[in-house]
């Protein structure tokens, strides 16, 4: 049971692993806001500790309102997501940057102190990907700001709904699907209720603020070793997995990203130089905070396959 009444706002609580947050806090006794740009997405997880309030993240005031009396803030956003407030018109990284300094400056105003900041694996201010160069910088952002920041470096989370999950699904159940990067890339996976499980337990940990943290199990396989587990759980033949090369993503970048309402250079960043690079990281400083390990690949699909 929660020792603080105060709730805890989440921002991207209507993503995929944004709703698996929501349930690990509720599902613990917290208290829970949610800001969403359109409630009625979030209306399934309203409850009796949990209350959703109409709001962008791009909205200062909105921000500040959300927090006022929150205890904590968990930050849980998709930079590519269709934006409809910006119609699509801000630079890659833009929004989610944005996004965050208004979080540390409504936490400035309020008084909130403790934010939880959830990136990707990979995340590093040289690496050759300008999304992760992205990510790294507005990380710092936040470790800059004075607040009880932790940031959360999930691999490939693995459950139903997740973008990178969802290929191998597809590659396991139909014919073929598509992939970006290469045949050899490899991933560190990680379960999706582990994800939102690790978070809550990081949310009141004493060594925790300060620090970012990669998340994982001990699996790091390729798209073809994962599609291959799925498909033998599904006593199926898997199908193709076609590697997309990212120079035709880049290419056709401006015309999805306009369509789409997506932040502009959001595709070409995540298919740009990098897009190819094993994802593995580090979580052994994780799992010696918390004294145990994130479950392995083949559990992870427990109810998340059919």
């Amino acid at each position: 049971m929660a020792s603080d009444d105060r709730p805890v706002l989440v921002i991207g609580a209507t993503g995929f692993v944004g709703r698996r947050i929501v349930a690990a806090l509720e599902s613990r006794g917290e208290a829970v806001r949610c800001l969403a740009r359109t409630p009625v997405k979030a209306a399934d997880l309203v409850s009796a500790r949990v209350s959703v309030v109409p709001g962008d993240m791009l909205d200062p005031a909105a921000v500040t309102a959300a927090a006022e009396g929150v205890r904590a803030v968990v930050v849980c956003v998709h930079t590519i997501s269709r934006q409809t407030s910006r119609g699509g018109g801000g630079d890659f990284m833009d929004v989610e940057a944005e996004g965050i300094r208004n979080v540390i400056a409504a936490c400035g105003r309020v008084g909130v102190r403790r934010v939880i900041y959830v990136t990707s694996i990979g995340v590093d201010a040289a690496a050759p990907s300008s999304w992760l160069r992205g990510r790294a910088a507005t990380e710092q952002a936040l470790f800059s700001s004075g607040l009880d920041a932790t940031v959360l470096r999930p691999g490939m989370v693995v459950g139903r709904g997740g973008d990178g999950f969802g290929i191998v699904t597809r590659a396991a159940t139909k014919r073929f699907a598509l992939a970006l990067g290469r045949p050899g890339q490899r991933f560190r996976t990680v379960a999706v209720d582990d994800v939102a499980e690790d978070l809550v337990d990081l949310l009141d940990h004493p060594g925790a603020a300060g620090h970012a943290f990669d998340l994982g199990s001990d699996d790091v396989l390729t798209m073809r070793e994962m599609t291959a587990v799925v498909a033998r759980r599904l006593d199926r033949r898997p199908g193709a997995t076609l590697i997309v090369p990212a120079s035709l993503i880049r290419l056709l970048a401006p015309i999805v990203e306009r369509v789409g309402r997506i932040p502009r250079g959001a595709i070409a960043g995540i298919a740009g130089e990098g897009a190819d690079a094993d994802m593995i990281g580090d979580p052994g400083p994780l799992r010696a905070l918390l004294g145990r390990s994130d479950r392995p690949f083949a559990d992870s699909l427990d109810g998340q396959v059919r």
